[in-house]
């Protein structure tokens, strides 16, 4: 509760990458996370390679 609380807006990224541990974690919770009435099949796409900007990809 306390993290939700204390939330804030991210506007600059550190260089580090996430440790494996961390996305791992993150990724497991998104899949189990709830759905519009478990009628939506979650896609989530993890970039680990820091060479691929989204902005580039028209």
């Amino acid at each position: 509760m306390s993290l939700i609380k204390t939330r804030r807006s991210v506007r600059a990224y550190q260089a580090e990458p996430v440790p494996a541990e961390a996305l791992d974690a993150v990724l497991e919770a998104g899949t189990y996370a709830p759905t519009g009435g478990g009628r939506q099949s979650p896609t989530i796409i993890a970039i680990t390679d820091p060479n691929i900007d989204r902005r580039s990809q028209s």
